[in-house]
């Protein structure tokens, strides 16, 4: 028996119903009885609409490959240590569920929300075999329309994603968390100083929520090593592998090492 079939929280993206398991799907108590199959890998799609964004393949890998090298841990342990536990997690913007897996060790069950279906089979296959699938489930759709009821969580996490401050609002209980976790001011400088001759500082993300109560502000920073193949694999995950000219790329896919600043803000708030 999956959690999810105990905690009666799911909701169907198409009439706002109660979603409940039928064999390999998900089927609302609706009239219509809309029906979501589960893929092999074990994800489901609600997305209700054709995908316009996410990462594709070849950058879910990348980001899977580099994060599991343990760069990003001390990340990682910083929000998984302000969500705390309770009965259910949404990762909104879950991405390879790098974050999820860590994050969800001290809650019951965990859903995880992402446009990309090429991130969310590599997470759902990453909790098949890690043994915990009973308690994950990973879904493509928007985190402008997670398919939870109201008041269900008891902690969002949202990290690198868009910040949805109704909705991350809509599905958390009254005192719930949410963790947002985004690039410092300083983030990446050394892979910055690699492809570039001037390099400027980060932006302060404009999406933070304003009615929610800010309980809690932690910078993590740190200098890496990166090595080998993960330099591009870096390079894949950022914004920079867009606008980056060809002889930069070049030149970074040259080079055995690269030290870096990592530099991420961690702001928490709870719905009162």
């Amino acid at each position: 028996m999956h959690i999810f079939e105990s905690i009666s929280a799911l909701m169907c993206p198409l009439c706002g119903e109660k979603l409940g398991f039928s064999d390999n799907s998900l089927c609302c108590h609706g009239a219509r009885r809309h029906n979501f199959d589960f893929s092999k890998s074990g994800y489901v799609n609600l997305n209700t609409h054709a995908s316009t964004s996410g990462d594709d393949k070849d950058m879910a890998r990348a980001r899977q490959s580099f994060l599991r090298r343990g760069y990003y841990k001390p990340l990682a342990d910083a929000i998984a240590a302000e969500a705390g536990q309770g009965e259910l997690l949404c990762d909104a913007g879950c991405g390879e569920g790098y974050y999820t897996e860590i994050v969800a060790e001290k809650f019951s069950a965990t859903l995880g929300v992402d446009l990309s279906k090429y991130a969310i089979e590599l997470a759902s296959k990453s909790a098949k075999q890690n043994g915990i699938a009973e308690k994950m489930l990973y879904t493509a759709a928007s985190v402008y329309n997670i398919p939870l009821a109201d008041s269900t969580c008891d902690a969002v996490i949202n990290i690198f994603a868009p910040c949805v401050e109704k909705e991350y609002t809509r599905i958390l209980k009254s005192g719930g968390r949410l963790i947002v976790a985004a690039a410092g001011r300083d983030h990446l400088q050394g892979l910055k100083s690699a492809l570039y001759d001037n390099v400027t500082q980060n932006d302060t993300r404009r999406d933070y929520p304003q009615n929610m109560n800010l309980v809690n502000n932690i910078s993590v920073k740190y200098e890496v090593e990166v090595l080998g193949d993960d330099i591009y694999s870096l390079f894949t995950m950022t914004p920079y592998f867009y606008r980056t000219k060809k002889e930069s790329v070049e030149k970074l896919k040259s080079m055995e090492r690269l030290y870096t600043l990592l530099d991420f803000e961690v702001r928490v708030y709870e719905k009162s």
